[in-house]
């Protein structure tokens, strides 16, 4: 499995340049454009809530990402400096589909075959997602196999 580690500065503009690095990447293990698309939202979306709810935009603190890719799924774990990302995780209430903010986990486990929530031991948090390279949808979770709260 290949392997690719990113970081970043927890800055408004790391958020451009990680869907551009992500991407690239993509497009060099031939991602087909509809996982392409979903692994760009889920990663974005973990990836700010990393930046904004765990490291707080503090540009001294770091976010990692990890993409593992092979023939049959892709793996990312996002990685934040936070503290105490799990327990709002699992305490949060679920939006509604017209809200402003706060769908982001929403989102992650309805387009991600897996999310799973870590606190790590130095207090940050690792958000880890996986996808499926199968075709067609059969990637996604189906609307059967969405509703609950994966690994925690």
């Amino acid at each position: 499995m290949a392997e690719h580690r990113l970081t970043y500065r927890s800055t408004l503009e790391a958020s451009e340049k990680l869907l551009d690095d992500l991407g690239e990447l993509l497009a060099r293990y031939r991602v087909d454009r509809g996982l392409s698309q979903w692994v760009l939202l889920v990663v974005s979306e973990a990836f700010n809530n990393a930046l904004l709810h765990g490291n707080k935009r503090d540009p001294k603190k770091t976010i990692t990402v990890v993409l593992r890719v092979n023939q049959s799924e892709i793996v990312a774990d996002i990685i934040d400096q936070g503290e105490g990302g799990v327990e709002k995780v699992r305490s949060r209430r679920t939006s509604g589909p017209l809200a402003e903010s706060g769908r982001g986990v929403d989102l992650m486990e309805r387009f991600a075959t897996s999310t799973r929530f870590e606190e790590l031991a130095d207090g940050g948090m690792k958000v880890t997602v996986s996808f499926c390279r199968s075709g067609g949808r059969e990637y996604a979770k189906s609307p059967e196999r969405h509703g609950g709260k994966d690994g925690y």
